[in-house]
């Protein structure tokens, strides 16, 4: 949305909601006025108009939307074209009876949040070695409560503007987790590390 089209936006509500803007002046407007486009400036027009008919039809407390109010409602008038649970899981069934020794293939032709509940190539040639009885019970059951949550952090994100999105995918970067565990297997934890550092310290000082 452009400047004008969130002022536009604005006045919309100013006028559904006299009583709560009646003592803003010009400066307290622009505030509002940049604080929603910084929220909106990613999002397409009829989309933005869309969400805010959708809050005055729906909400009946007499308070005027949150930015974050309509963008839950943009979010929930839009078509879900993420696979549900069981659709995801049939995917990973086709993949996993051909992953013993194609594992790797078949993990690069999955949709991205599918990757996301497997984590790697390797949870599918498990996979397909396991005895079926608890393939199809306890590993189906713990795949679909992962593969909810990634649903529900993916729909999150979406409604996050597209500029602070990087900063959020270094946030949950699991590499220095990985790498810390790879350490800890070793035999090094970077708390012992930093334990032998501070003695070699203590012994340059004596």
């Amino acid at each position: 949305m452009t400047d004008q089209e969130v002022s536009k936006m604005f006045l919309m509500i100013k006028a559904a909601y006299p009583r709560v803007f009646k003592d803003y002046d010009a400066g307290m407007m622009a505030n509002y006025i940049d604080a929603w486009l910084m929220v909106f400036k990613d999002i397409p027009a009829e989309q933005g108009f869309a969400g805010l008919k959708a809050y005055m039809s729906t909400e009946t407390s007499g308070f005027p939307p949150s930015p974050g109010q309509i963008m839950d409602c943009i979010h929930r008038l839009k078509p879900d074209d993420l696979p549900n649970e069981m659709e995801a899981w049939s995917l990973v069934d086709r993949a996993v009876r051909n992953s013993n020794y194609n594992a790797d293939e078949e993990f690069a032709k999955l949709p991205q949040i599918v990757r996301r509940a497997i984590r790697n190539p390797a949870r599918l040639r498990e996979w397909a070695r396991m005895d079926i009885a608890t393939y199809q019970t306890v590993e189906q059951s713990n795949f679909m409560r992962t593969y909810r949550a990634e649903v529900e952090r993916e729909k999150k994100n979406q409604r996050i503007p597209q500029d602070i999105r990087p900063q959020l995918e270094i946030i949950d970067d699991p590499a220095p987790m990985i790498e810390t565990k790879k350490e800890h297997e070793k035999g090094k934890t970077p708390n012992d590390e930093i334990a032998a550092m501070i003695a070699r310290l203590e012994e340059n000082r004596e």
